[in-house]
């Protein structure tokens, strides 16, 4: 954490990245989710596409069926009533004959006793009671697909057979009899086992009795478990219900996804046929395209990531490289040295620290010289100043010398004219009056006061000479103290290196 807090670099990196990460996992994130969103919906999409088109294939041999059984119907022997049913059988035999997925046929009345047939369907006393024949009651185009096998040994069938009947009309378009073929589901069957989905997904065909009528929903796998057939009895119920739908299920310890749809119901033709079109992928196959969606997007968040990071490395080495150089220049001009040299890398916040910190350089420069001129002058005005206090001093030493000796003659003088006035007092009247002796007592007595008033004037003198030793000591303190400024600026001047 200091390590954190104290390089810029590792800082700025990591902020970046940190943001990178986020923003590249929210990106990666919201494109996962779409583009599987996507790609699954496609799937499914692709999944219901490949039931309708299985459909088709169901609708395309029943519509082949219903056409070949309707122009049957409407022959001219098959709707004349007197027609003999030697002639019908053999127009049924023929019929039989040309049309690869026909098993046998017959002709029934309305009654449903049997009038002629192929086959050992000749022999059926009656068809009173049979699902087909109650499906061809209804009139019309219809299908039955047997698989009961009581009723498929009743009809001499050993395999499931799919019946088609259709109403036979005579002439005054009254109902008269049934045509009923009987076909084979081969090219249904492998029609539906055709439908290959990715590798191993495949189509299958159920009836409403949730019974598979061709393909597998499942791949054949060993006895399956009771979870295993609880799960494929509940798809085959939901099948048919006759809607179409989807639906992921587990079955065998594998996942698939299922897609089925009714077949079509044209007129009225599949109007007694509920069968149901499927296929079944497994999602390791079905969902692989969002796999390789998802491992593209990561490989993309990785690179985008390991780019992200080179980036960021770099941009944090970029601002941080200037920086740093400025703090290594930053520390030289703290230590005194004022020559190194800062280039300027970029134009920038940081460029213009650089330039900024080049112009306080050479401002150090340019003021460091003329602190070192001042240092000089300084010393220069000091030396001027002591040189000058010294012989102010020594004059004023002289001046106050010679005050004393003035000052002590003239108290001489003034004790000697003070003895020559007591003299002159002691002097007898007579004499004190004489002019010459009164000159004389006014002359010492005027020399008197001028030898009080030099004397006085001396004092002053001496006084004032005095306050000047005071001062010019002053001013040599003061010239002594700008001296050793001058020396400890010059002194500090020469610490720089500029």
């Amino acid at each position: 954490m200091r390590f954190f807090e104290k390089d810029l670099r590792v800082k700025i990196t990591t902020i970046l990245l940190v943001f990178i990460i986020v923003a590249t996992g929210a990106s990666l994130v919201i494109s996962y989710t779409l583009v599987t969103h996507i790609v699954r919906n496609n799937i499914q999409q692709g999944n219901a596409d490949a039931a309708r088109l299985s459909r088709d294939v169901v609708d395309v041999a029943l519509e082949s069926r219903a056409t070949r059984t309707t122009l049957l119907a409407n022959l001219p022997v098959m709707r004349d009533p007197a027609t003999p049913p030697d002639v019908r059988q053999a127009t049924l035999a023929l019929s039989v004959q040309t049309w690869p997925v026909a098993r046998e046929a017959l002709f029934a009345d309305t009654n449903g006793n049997i009038v002629c047939g192929t086959g050992k369907l000749a022999e059926l006393p009656s068809a009173s009671g049979t699902s087909w024949f109650e499906n061809a009651q209804s009139g019309g185009i219809t299908f039955t697909y047997i698989y009961n096998k009581a009723e498929l040994i009743s009809a001499f069938f050993l395999t499931p057979v799919l019946a088609v009947s259709s109403d036979v009309r005579d002439s005054k378009n009254q109902i008269f009899g049934y045509v009923v073929t009987f076909t084979s589901t081969t090219d249904i069957s492998t029609g539906i086992e055709s439908v290959m989905i990715a590798r191993t997904g495949h189509g299958f065909l159920v009836n409403d009795a949730g019974t598979v009528v061709a393909g597998q929903v499942f791949p054949p796998t060993p006895p399956p478990t009771a979870a295993g057939k609880t799960t494929l009895d509940n798809l085959l119920g939901e099948m048919s219900k006759g809607r179409s739908g989807q639906e992921s299920v587990k079955y065998a310890g594998k996942g698939y996804l299922v897609a089925w749809t009714p077949v079509q119901r044209s007129g009225t033709h599949e109007e007694t046929l509920d069968w149901t079109v499927g296929v079944a992928v497994p999602t390791s196959e079905a969902y692989a395209p969002a796999r390789e969606v998802a491992l593209a997007l990561l490989l993309l968040a990785l690179v985008l990531l390991l780019g992200s990071v080179v980036a960021a490395f770099v941009l944090g080495r970029s601002i941080t490289r200037p920086i740093n150089e400025l703090v290594s220049n930053t520390e030289r001009v703290g230590s005194g040295d004022l020559t190194g040299d800062v280039v300027i890398r970029t134009r920038d916040q940081i460029g213009t620290l650089a330039a900024a910190f080049l112009r306080m350089r050479d401002y150090l420069r340019t003021a460091l010289s003329e602190a070192g001129y001042t240092a000089d002058r300084m010393s220069e005005l000091a030396e001027e100043q002591s040189a000058g206090t010294g012989d102010v001093f020594e004059n004023a030493e002289e001046i106050v010398e010679s005050v004393v000796v003035l000052t002590k003659n003239i108290d001489s003088q003034t004790q000697k004219i003070r003895k020559v006035m007591d003299y002159v007092d002691a002097m007898p009247d007579d004499v004190q009056k004489l002019e010459a002796v009164v000159e004389i007592k006014e002359l010492l007595r005027e020399s008197e006061i001028l030898a009080d008033v030099g004397s006085n004037k001396a004092v002053e003198i001496a006084a004032a000479t005095q306050d000047q030793r005071g001062a010019a000591r002053d001013v040599a303190a003061a010239a002594r103290r700008l001296l050793v400024m001058a020396r400890e600026l010059k002194d500090m001047v020469q610490r720089f290196k500029v």
